[in-house]
């Protein structure tokens, strides 16, 4: 048997196969023997119809079975022998007829995965934000707490509503233009004044006012405005004051703390700074580990097999339809506008996967049952579920739930690995970029 291989391009391959005549010789006369056997004339037992009779009513077709048997018989132990894999199914480009007392020639194109020569990767140069907890970061997510544990009573005097206050109105909004909406008329619906939840106009036309009072007003949305229908327009209100109530903000003491499960504010305080300085080695893992990523990226270039391409974009185009189905959408659609970012984000996602399957295969990263339970666990631990609860659950969902797992851990001690080799800089952030943050 000789072989012959070819490149075309970087992702797609060409395999010549010429068989000997002897082999061809012999499968045609298995194939003949099967068919021969199945074959009744009339005159002649079944079987024992003479073979040139045979080969004038059915050569073709015996020459045909004889090409397609070989090819499916040998291919699969070419490719195997070439450790060769392809990503689709191989297309049979040529395919000589049979021929007695010749050579068989086939050839066959395939996808397969972009070769490329790895960049270095042992001395990455990533930096990390060093960020300190400070006082003022703890008062200010106590203060927070504080602000979403208050509790509210109605006012008992006769006096008009203020800033941190909340106020029950019934309201109705109509355009200039005649006409309204759902969103627009709402009954006793609560305010937080100051807050400035709907319009920083329409809560200043609420202050001031006392329980029963009834004002109008018109308010002029921005075009960016969250009720689309009112966007860019103007809207004449009336509004009735149902109610009041004044806004009670827990004291900074040990019982504040006591309420969150905490034995003083002290331990509060503690807590918090752990929570934070938590939080911020995640943020800083995460960025680190994506600055490894963008320089494998930037450094890795090689084409996409479209097949791979084409799968890739349809299974992020499934999951984000059903992220919009759990948020409520019943008939989510893909406009036009977001087929070119799918293709970005499935081009980013493929190259990101073979650069980092590489080097899992260069520095022989694996994953194990252990690995994969370990991380079962955790999650068990994170969600307060009980373990064999979380097991049945990746039961029931079958292999190709574990091969997910298998792949994001595998991802993970990549980049662990990468982060472990590369050349870290610590660096302050500028003070004007935190405030933005």
């Amino acid at each position: 048997m000789k072989i012959n291989i070819e490149n075309i391009g970087s992702i797609r391959k060409k395999i010549r196969v010429s068989l000997p005549s002897e082999q061809v010789e012999e499968k045609r006369n298995s194939v003949f023997r099967e068919i021969m056997g199945g074959v009744n004339i009339k005159g002649f037992r079944k079987g024992k119809v003479p073979r040139h009779l045979v080969e004038s009513m059915y050569g073709k077709e015996v020459d045909q079975e004889t090409a397609s048997n070989l090819v499916s018989e040998t291919l699969s132990e070419v490719l195997s022998e070439r450790s060769l894999v392809p990503l689709t199914r191989p297309d049979i480009t040529e395919m000589d007829e049979v021929k007695i007392g010749e050579e068989f020639t086939y050839s066959a194109e395939f996808e397969v995965m972009p070769e490329f020569e790895l960049s270095t990767y042992s001395s990455i140069p990533v930096k990390k934000t060093v960020l300190k907890v400070t006082e003022e970061d703890i008062d200010d997510e106590i203060n927070k707490i504080r602000e979403r544990s208050a509790h509210s009573k109605p006012i008992e005097e006769d006096r008009p509503a203020r800033e941190g206050d909340y106020v029950y109105v019934d309201y109705k909004g109509t355009f200039e233009e005649g006409g309204t909406i759902d969103d627009l008329n709402k009954q006793n619906v609560r305010f937080l004044l100051g807050e400035k939840q709907f319009s920083p106009e329409f809560e200043e036309n609420l202050l001031g006012k006392k329980i029963g009072e009834e004002t109008e007003f018109s308010v002029s949305y921005p075009e960016d405005f969250l009720i689309p229908e009112a966007a860019g327009k103007t809207v004449k209100f009336s509004v009735k004051v149902n109610d009041i109530h004044y806004r009670i903000v827990p004291e900074l003491n040990d019982d504040f703390a006591k309420d969150l499960g905490l034995e003083n504010i002290a331990e509060l305080r503690k807590d918090i700074k752990q929570q934070f300085e938590r939080i911020n080695e995640n943020e800083q893992l995460s960025s680190m580990r994506k600055q490894i990523v963008d320089n494998l990226l930037l450094n890795n270039q090689f084409d996409i097999p479209p097949s791979l391409l084409e799968m890739e974009q349809e299974n992020l185009k499934s999951r984000f339809i059903s992220d919009m189905k759990r948020e409520g959408v019943s008939e989510p659609e893909i406009g036009e506008d977001l087929v070119p970012k799918f293709a970005e984000k499935a081009t980013e996602s493929l190259r990101t996967s073979i650069i980092l399957s590489r080097i899992a295969k260069e520095e022989n990263v694996k994953v194990t049952r252990k690995h994969i339970n370990e991380h079962i666990e955790d999650l068990a631990n994170s969600y307060n579920i009980p373990l064999d609860q979380v097991h049945k659950a990746y039961e029931q969902q079958g292999d190709i739930e574990q091969l997910n797992i298998e792949s994001k851990l595998k991802t993970q001690r990549v980049l662990d690995l990468l982060l472990e080799k590369a050349e870290v800089e610590e660096v302050v952030p500028d003070p004007i970029q935190i405030d933005k943050e």
